[in-house]
């Protein structure tokens, strides 16, 4: 969990950036970046107390990126996010969504 606080600090600046009312075009990156690093957090071994709410923030956050992308055809992966193979699998989406994230920023 220690490698992923990097990502969780990337993470909050972003929500900050974005909200300001030039930071429009970083709600995306966001989004993905958010998604990502729940879903990884939801990964995580862990004591089933906490893990549960990392499971479904994870969801939450998915549905969330894949409506965004719905309503601004914004997806960069190979599947489009009106694929029907993401209804039952939202987290699927984001894994896809952030490697095309990962391989358009050259990281």
């Amino acid at each position: 969990m220690s490698e992923l606080l990097g990502e969780l600090y990337a993470v909050e600046r972003l929500q900050i950036l974005a909200g300001d009312s030039d930071g429009a075009q970083l709600r995306r990156e966001y989004l993905v970046r958010r998604a990502a690093v729940l879903d990884r957090l939801a990964e995580e071994p862990a004591q089933p107390d906490w893990v549960m709410d990392y499971v479904i923030h994870a969801g939450v956050a998915a549905r969330e990126l894949r409506e965004h992308d719905l309503t601004h055809s914004s997806t960069r992966g190979a599947i489009p996010a009106d694929a029907a193979c993401w209804t039952d699998s939202p987290r699927g989406y984001v894994r896809q969504e952030h490697r095309a994230w990962i391989i358009d920023n050259d990281l």
